[in-house]
């Protein structure tokens, strides 16, 4: 049976946005159309009340679902935004606190809207003449590939060194650069400061301008957590920001221009302190009234659903994802979905997986390791037989030029 027969009442909140995650890897084109449209069928099926995040997310059944958002912060950054409230009454708002710092909490990938903030720096620059300093808190994949990009390569790999503790780099530790952001000469000011916990380094007065360019979010809980702080947030106007739209200190931009005018008066103020009502906004008390309030079904939505008819096709859908979903025929749906790892729940088909997976990434291992070397023979090559040549071409033209 499925959870609506198996619950009198089943909610589902939608975190994620898998179709755009789908839409951006090799082959998106064929996958983020299937996992959209299997993820409507599975979502409508078995859930009686669909709460989206923010409007960013498809929609999955019409008649079923709302756009709120249930979502609150830890009491710490609430405490710290009461904190800033108390301490901007007592001393005022009218004098900025010099040195404050705009900063960066998330992932470190392009896809974070890393890529987008270098955009904004470059025009930034155009506009007032230098970059602007930011500190980039956070850990990923992309880490030394982004933090080159912004520091150029020579001044990231003199930072590397320092980090380390003194030290040259060998010439046999060369690897190809992964943009052509790496050989800027002028670096920008940003400081990658590794993984912290955002209260930790956001406490005090030391940052009071979050910047967030990223549009791949459903809701940006960083940005939540900045402005429950008392801090300006810095973020496009984009449908997954709606819900900080409210917030005074919520600076949204549509273009490089508006960033920038942002910024700049940021820089030059201070935030406006938060009162009771919007600091409650951000607490898990006040998320969990709005998720009774969103998950309610009215008369009217009731009528609607009547009208639709669609209780009876949900039901069919379930049965049939129920049906699919056994055994190996459940096995072989998950692999052929991209389901990875997880899609092996029946495990009589664990042996056979496992051969076929150890002589695979063997034969994978192998070919890339061989391309690997072949390709740095190359350029050894070159670098052992033009450079010569170069030289003895340069010598017969000053020998030449001396007779």
């Amino acid at each position: 049976d499925s959870w609506t027969k198996k619950f009198n009442f089943t909610v589902g909140i939608v975190h994620t946005n898998y179709k755009a995650y789908a839409g951006a890897q090799i082959g998106g084109t064929i996958a983020a159309p299937v996992i959209s449209g299997m993820s409507t069928l599975v979502v409508r099926a078995y859930c009686n009340k669909i709460i989206k995040l923010s409007p960013v997310l498809q929609t999955f059944s019409p008649e079923k679902e709302i756009v709120c958002n249930v979502h609150g912060v830890r009491g710490d950054f609430v405490s710290e935004g009461e904190r800033r409230a108390k301490d901007a009454k007592q001393n005022g708002t009218d004098h900025p606190i010099e040195g404050a710092r705009a900063y960066f909490v998330g992932k470190i990938l392009w896809a974070k809207g890393l890529d987008k903030l270098m955009n904004l720096q470059h025009f930034y620059r155009k506009t007032t003449g230098s970059y602007f300093p930011i500190d980039i808190i956070g850990d990923g994949p992309e880490l030394e590939e982004i933090r080159r990009a912004y520091l150029g390569r020579s001044t990231a790999n003199k930072s590397m060194i320092s980090n380390e503790g003194g030290g040259n780099l060998s010439s046999f530790d060369f690897d190809m650069p992964k943009t052509i952001r790496e050989f800027r000469r002028t670096p920008i000011p940003a400081n990658f400061l590794g993984r912290h916990e955002h209260f930790e380094k956001g406490h005090g007065d030391k940052y009071k301008i979050f910047i967030n360019p990223s549009v791949t979010e459903v809701l940006c809980t960083t940005t939540a957590e900045a402005l429950a702080m008392g801090k300006f947030a810095i973020i496009p106007a984009h449908p997954s920001n709606v819900f900080f739209l409210q917030f005074p200190n919520c600076l949204s931009y549509q273009n490089k221009l508006e960033f920038a005018a942002n910024l700049r008066w940021a820089l030059e103020h201070e935030p406006e302190p938060l009162t009771a009502e919007l600091t409650h906004q951000f607490t898990w008390e006040a998320a969990t009234d709005r998720f009774i309030a969103a998950s309610a079904i009215t008369m009217r939505e009731e009528r609607i659903r009547s009208k639709a008819q669609k209780s009876k096709i949900d039901d069919r859908i379930a049965a049939f994802h129920i049906a699919i979903s056994k055994g190996k025929r459940g096995d072989v749906a998950r692999i052929l979905a991209g389901a990875g790892p997880v899609a092996r729940q029946s495990g009589k088909w664990q042996p056979y997986f496992d051969n076929f997976r150890h002589r695979a990434y063997g034969a994978i291992e192998t070919t890339v390791f061989f391309a690997q070397d072949y390709f740095v023979w190359f350029l050894l090559s070159i670098v052992l037989i033009i450079i010569p040549i170069r030289n003895l071409i340069s010598v017969a033209a000053v020998g030449n030029t001396e007779l």
